[in-house]
């Protein structure tokens, strides 16, 4: 019963540790602000039109994990491949694609980036 109670602990101090290290990352990410002007299809997430905060945390392989976090406090998170395509004018913007009536989240550049993120295929 002992054995179990010490595999028990250290488990929950590794995921203790684990989300500790990834909180640090994600908190040495920079935020950003976007304006959505209508609902947004991202994945199988509908964003509501609005301001958005938006954090990245980057993983191994160029993938990113982006948080969208809207004004009314509801998050939606993404996962992003990280492209060597930096936007043409250097500012941060999303690119929008409208397909069957409904706008999709393509990609989204970041100013000061020297990448862009392309989102899976959101259609």
């Amino acid at each position: 019963m002992n054995a179990l109670k010490n595999i028990g602990t250290k488990l929950a101090a590794t995921m203790i540790a684990t989300g500790l290290i990834a909180g640090a990352a994600f908190a040495a990410d920079s935020t950003v602000k976007v304006t959505l002007p209508e609902p947004v299809s991202l994945g199988g997430a509908t964003l509501a039109g609005g301001q958005y905060s938006i954090t990245e945390t980057t993983l191994v392989g160029g993938v990113s994990i982006v948080v969208f976090r809207g004004e009314k406090g509801d998050t939606t998170t993404a996962v992003a491949q990280r492209t060597a395509e930096p936007s043409a004018d250097q500012k941060t913007e999303v690119v929008l694609s409208h397909e069957a009536g409904k706008l999709h989240l393509d990609k989204m550049f970041i100013q000061g980036d020297s990448v862009g993120y392309q989102f899976a295929d959101s259609k």
